[in-house]
Order: structure tokens, then sequence, then C-alpha cells
């Protein structure tokens, strides 16, 4: 009874051996591609997690679109504003969030150009018309 079971245990390790090296032989490694960045890759990823662009013009909000805003107990609140958050700071492009109005009567203070207007999230802001408009 002991010979069976250590002849299957051997058994079952050269299938498991010969299995990875079948797998292992298909295996082109010129597949993978790069594994590492350069610098400008690099800058593109963090700028795009940060909801930055890598750009160095601002770019020009024809409409401001609020998706939500979060009021952090740590003080850091965070509004996404056409997609991209507030993370990393107040402007988003040429929009300005102002941080001190987020969540009051539960609207987010903006600036454009130098026009202010607030939003609550749903809400959407045409710089064309100036007219507020509710997406939901």
């Amino acid at each position: 009874m002991v010979v069976i079971m250590k002849a299957n245990i051997i058994l079952i390790g050269v299938f498991c051996v010969f299995c990875s090296s079948v797998s292992h032989a298909e295996y082109d490694a010129s597949d993978l591609g790069k594994l590492f960045t350069d610098k400008s890759q690099r800058s593109q990823i963090d700028a795009a997690r940060s909801g930055g662009s890598s750009s160095a013009e601002p770019k020009q909000a024809d409409k401001v679109n609020v998706s939500g805003y979060m009021k952090r107990s740590d003080g850091k609140n965070v509004v996404w504003v056409n997609g991209e958050n507030t993370l990393e700071g107040s402007k988003i492009g040429d929009i300005k969030v102002q941080q001190s109005n987020i969540g009051k009567n539960k609207k987010v203070g903006i600036t454009v150009d130098g026009t202010h207007f607030h939003l609550k999230p749903g809400e959407t802001w045409s710089k064309e018309t100036g007219k507020t408009v509710d997406n939901y």
C-alpha cells in the first residue's frame, strides 16, 4: 500500500514537471514588451492618475460639469469637474474650484475666465450660453 502511494506521488510529480516544461516551451519572451518606463512615460502616467494634463497650457473649458464632491474629515475636500478631480490642486485646466465654498448649500463654487457661479452635482454650465442645465 505504501509502495503504491509513493509511486502515485512520483507519477504526479513527473506529470507536473512535464506540464510546466511544455507550457514554458510555448512561451515567447519577446511578447512581453518593455518592463520599465522612461521618464516621459512615467510623467504622463502620473499626470493621468492625478487627473492633470502633461501639456504646458491648460485646457479651455466650453462647459463645466460637476459630477460630485466629497467633504473629507481631514479637510482635503475633492470635487469632480469634467471627469477630473481636484486631489492635486484646485485648478483643472482653466477652471478654478473655490475650495472654501465646497458643499455650502449643496453646491460647489467655480470660476472660469473671471465668471463666478455655483453648481450642484449633476449640473452643467455652458460658457456659450451662460446657463446652467440639470443633467439628471
